[in-house]
């Protein structure tokens, strides 16, 4: 399909970004439009014959200040054009001055498609062209034809010359999460997150309304709260409230994150697809994998639950729906998602390493134990039995930077790099040292003075950190890794 369009000539986007673009300003705006429904609201009334007058020419002054404010955003829509120029996607926008972005499309990371229902009806889809993790170069298009969009991320993937055999073979299907398994994902979810994301959008909404309508939420709990009689049985009541609040927004972030979700091998890497409100579609392409890592909790290491990470040329750690994290249900399709990363793990060929008792025990001396002793001091004042309080915490972190330290182990061969660490579940990141863009090896005057130092091995994702291991291992680590750039380079 994509032979049978000329990306040469520019191409408007599709009117149904039109839409978007008026529900985006209705978003932005909503604070003004909000006051002047209350003003029409509670405007004073007048039996005057000229009241309708006054009203419509109300509605027409508020309708224009609002055209005016958003008008460059109309324009701008009306003007944009992109197109494909040799090896370059460039983009033309602008309202009074033009700016032409070209980004080179072997710089592309992934090309993301994202259908909602509007998209569905209209047969269009979003389209977001994600790079180097840079905000200025990422380019998104809210609406344009899906037979357009699927020959633009074909033609954009398609960097090298393969054959027509080749660019005909079908994606071969591995993964399908099924009911059951969007039930063990969300009976398996951090809880206590969904909990607390729950509580910050609940205090969120209280200050919404004192600050709109002066109406105080707060004061109006803490005042049923004093009234109330808070038993056992109550207390029981408001828990198992609770939990099954948390367990329902548990589910339902897992419905939208991973409800209906494919992956399939091609020749490029893996195509993923996903969504339940709104389909989503997501290019993995393997020569941009920089890092792996895969997860689980204390419950998913039960259930036999990872969740995979690929983390991809100059990703950018803090924007979340750039991450590529995949929920693998069973073990050998872990080893096939990285085979093409790194056929052998090195915990399978290598003996384990460790890191030296300091990383478990400096943490707790250096910053638990002070903390814990003023809160101690602090407590004892306002009650002496509040101190046994942090006295837990001292003894829970205590354990639990105890049990970090032994569970960090890492493997290493002539080619890759493998870490394991977690405290109650595990981790595992797996790194090819052909990735490697350079070393940094470093240490604070602990370290020196015992011969220990943290190695950080740089990459075009992220870096990976290995602390408090002996000078000479980093040293060697380093200058061998040194060597596998020289001659990759």
């Amino acid at each position: 399909m994509n032979q049978q369009i000329d990306w040469s000539l520019p191409k408007k986007l599709s009117p149904v970004s039109l839409i978007f673009l008026i529900g985006k300003i209705l978003k932005e705006s909503w604070l003004l439009i909000v006051f002047f429904i209350f003003t029409s609201i509670f405007k004073n009334d007048n039996p005057a014959n000229n009241e309708i007058q006054k009203r419509v020419a109300y509605i027409l002054g508020f309708t224009g200040v609002f055209l005016i404010i958003h008008i460059k955003q109309f324009i701008e829509f009306f003007r944009y054009r992109y197109y494909i120029e040799g090896n370059e996607l460039i983009v033309l926008s602008g309202v009074f001055s033009k700016v032409k972005t070209s980004i080179p499309i072997n710089r592309i990371q992934s090309v993301h498609l994202i259908q909602t229902y509007l998209h569905q009806f209209t047969n269009t889809c979003e389209l977001k062209l994600e790079t180097a993790g840079s905000d200025k170069t990422e380019i998104e298009f809210k609406a344009i034809k899906r037979d357009l969009a699927l020959a633009l991320q074909a033609f954009l993937n398609d960097k090298t010359n393969v054959s027509a055999e080749k660019e005909m073979a079908e994606p071969v299907q591995l993964m399908g999460l099924q009911s059951m398994d969007l039930v063990k994902l969300a009976l398996s979810e951090n809880h206590i997150k969904t909990l607390l994301i729950i509580v910050g959008f609940a205090i969120a909404r209280m200050d919404d309304l004192r600050q709109f309508f002066g109406f105080d939420a707060e004061s109006l709990i803490d005042q049923q709260v004093d009234q109330s009689n808070f038993g056992m049985s109550l207390l029981l009541q408001l828990s198992i409230v609770v939990l099954l609040i948390t367990l329902s927004a548990s589910f339902i972030r897992v419905i939208i994150r991973f409800a209906n979700m494919q992956l399939k091998s091609t020749e490029k890497g893996f195509q993923m697809q996903w969504g339940f409100i709104q389909t989503q579609q997501k290019m993995l392409l393997q020569n941009k994998v920089q890092l792996i890592s895969w997860s689980s909790n204390f419950v998913r290491r039960l259930l036999g639950i990872q969740m995979l990470r690929f983390y991809m040329t100059g990703e950018d750690l803090v924007k979340t729906d750039q991450h590529i994290q995949l929920p693998v249900m069973q073990p050998n399709l872990l080893r096939q998602l990285t085979a093409a990363y790194q056929m052998h793990w090195p915990q399978d060929n290598a003996s384990s390493n460790g890191v030296n008792h300091a990383y478990g025990w400096r943490p707790t001396v250096l910053y638990i134990l002070p903390l814990s002793m003023i809160a101690s001091i602090g407590l004892y004042f306002l009650n002496p039995w509040f101190m046994i309080c942090p006295f837990i915490f001292l003894m829970y972190m205590a354990i639990s930077n105890w049990i970090r330290f032994k569970q960090y182990k890492f493997w290493y061969t002539t080619h890759a790099i493998q870490i394991q660490k977690g405290i109650w579940g595990r981790e595992y990141s797996l790194l090819n040292f052909e990735m490697v863009q350079h070393v940094v090896v470093k240490s604070t005057p602990y370290q020196r003075a015992k011969g220990l130092a943290t190695i950080v091995f740089h990459t075009a994702g992220t870096p990976l950190t290995i602390p408090y291991l002996p000078i000479n291992q980093a040293n060697y680590l380093a200058d061998f890794c040194l060597v596998k750039i020289e001659f990759q380079g």
